[in-house]
């Protein structure tokens, strides 16, 4: 167990469950206030992170179809290797603010210090892991035209994710600790930044070189570098968090970080079969051409507009149910899950209304080819279909791993996502004809069940009130 000590100045520790906090009284703490508070700024991040991306597809989707194909063939290696890294780094959140909710210091000082030696070496082996993938581009049977396109591109974000992974654990930092807003203005001047070296760089302006998908790949390059540089500096120079770097750390760093990797391994399992379920359906896509390739990469662009709240709140979510466990307070644990999953679940209703009325318009801000716009709209209308399981789903499962339950989960996205949803999207494809459609649409029934089945998961484990089962942190 987690022993407090005094927590340094400039970070605020909760108190108690019967503390000046509370009243005596655990039905009094209140979570939707505390959640909102936390997740504003994690969703003005998120949708940080995703402008990054979506300059990339809306500036290069004027160049032409081939570079757009291009940009999503590599995104389907991209997301599949940051799949299983921000699952390796999902113990360095819930337990810096567990350390946190218990006011132990020194415990979240080492495990800040262990995520960013963690996300260096991660960064590095996925990029040695890509940079030897990218020879092979083109025995994977999609167009020969863009496989030669992504090369370049996929090298240079490869090298970019090393400094990614840092951002994403010194951010998770000052969000478990209550200080994200500082990680918010950092991110808006590396979306600042990205957009306008990509403007230089894909189009030739200023007398730049016209670099195409290329360009955009350098300007993601430099713009995650220099975050992740800004993030490391404020860490170090800012009263609040400098006690993250002065506290002694006691015990041997590359321990702790093994133990991390460990801690981290069932959610990178959860999330590598998510995402190498997706990636292959999308591999699926590029069998049926470029165009098709295209339009999933616009739609993939438009999706993730709304993805960024689930994704925000469910981080959220999980740190405050980390921080009312790690305080003995099961109950508003409990409260909080709740409230995340209804709070997601009526934001996206309302993404899903956007998203299955104004498809073929949000498609055309994207791509000036018709035929590619004409079949993204159609995908965009099946992607707001999804909004309100993938709310459900992703809330539910940021509050399970805020209780560390994390094997259970694993075994119910591998039945989803590889015993159900592959065969599925196969048959709906390829036998029945419905192509790029069939893709989309063959992973929503079983998203909807295992979402339904998270939110029972967490109910059950919070059951009652009282303090935190030692159980429900081992599993």
């Amino acid at each position: 167990m987690v022993q407090p000590d005094e927590p340094p100045a400039g970070i605020h520790c909760p108190s108690p469950p019967g503390g000046p906090d509370t009243g005596g009284s655990q039905s009094a703490v209140p979570v939707l206030q505390p959640l909102l508070w936390l997740a504003a700024p994690m969703l003005l991040g998120q949708a940080g992170q995703v402008l990054l991306q979506l300059t990339d597809t809306v500036m290069i989707g004027h160049v032409g179809p081939v570079p757009l194909a291009g940009a999503a063939l590599a995104g389907n290696f991209v997301m599949f290797v940051l799949y299983f890294a921000y699952g390796a780094l999902g113990a360095v959140s819930p337990r810096i603010a567990g350390a946190f909710g218990a006011g132990a210091t020194a415990e979240a000082a080492r495990t800040m210090r262990a995520g960013v030696l963690l996300a260096l070496a991660i960064g590095l082996a996925i990029a040695l892991t890509l940079a030897g993938v990218s020879p092979f581009l083109g025995q994977l049977g999609q167009p020969a035209e863009v496989a030669a396109s992504c090369r370049g591109y996929l090298l240079l974000i490869a090298w970019s994710l090393p400094a990614a992974l840092i951002a994403v654990v010194l951010g998770q930092v000052a969000e478990a600790v209550d200080r994200p807003w500082p990680v918010l203005g950092f991110m808006g001047a590396a979306v600042a930044f990205n957009a306008g070296l990509n403007w230089l760089l894909i189009f030739g302006h200023w007398g730049c070189p016209a670099l195409g998908l290329e360009g955009a790949g350098w300007a993601t390059l430099t713009a995650r570098w220099l975050h992740a540089a800004a993030l490391v500096i404020w860490i170090c120079l800012d009263r609040g968090m400098r006690p993250f770097w002065s506290v002694p750390v006691g015990r041997s760093l590359f321990s702790l970080t093994g133990q991390l990797f460990r801690q981290g391994l069932p959610v990178a399992a959860q999330d590598v079969v998510e995402g190498g379920s997706f990636a292959a359906g999308s591999l699926m896509l590029g069998w049926a051409g470029t165009m098709a390739l295209a339009a999933n990469q616009v739609t993939i662009g438009i999706a993730s507009l709304a993805w960024m709240i689930p994704v925000s709140l469910s981080m959220a979510t999980g740190v405050r149910v980390a921080q009312a466990a790690g305080a003995g307070d099961l109950a508003t644990a409990r409260r909080t899950g709740i409230a995340g999953v209804a709070l997601g679940a009526g934001l996206m209703a309302a993404c899903a209304l956007v998203y299955t009325t104004s498809g073929g318009w949000l498609a055309r801000c994207f791509t000036d080819d018709e035929e590619v716009a004409r079949l993204a709209s159609t995908l965009v209308a099946i992607a707001g279909i999804y909004q309100i399981s993938d709310g459900i789903q992703s809330v539910s499962l940021g509050a399970l791993r805020g209780l560390m339950d994390n094997r259970v989960p694993l075994v119910a996205n591998l039945i989803c996502y590889w015993g159900l949803s592959l065969p599925t999207v196969y048959l709906l494809a390829f036998h029945f004809g419905w192509g790029a459609a069939g893709v989309w649409a063959g992973y929503l029934p079983w998203m909807v069940l295992t979402g339904l089945f998270f939110l029972w998961r967490f109910l059950w484990l919070t059951r009652g009130a009282g303090p935190l089962p030692a159980s429900t942190t081992s599993r």
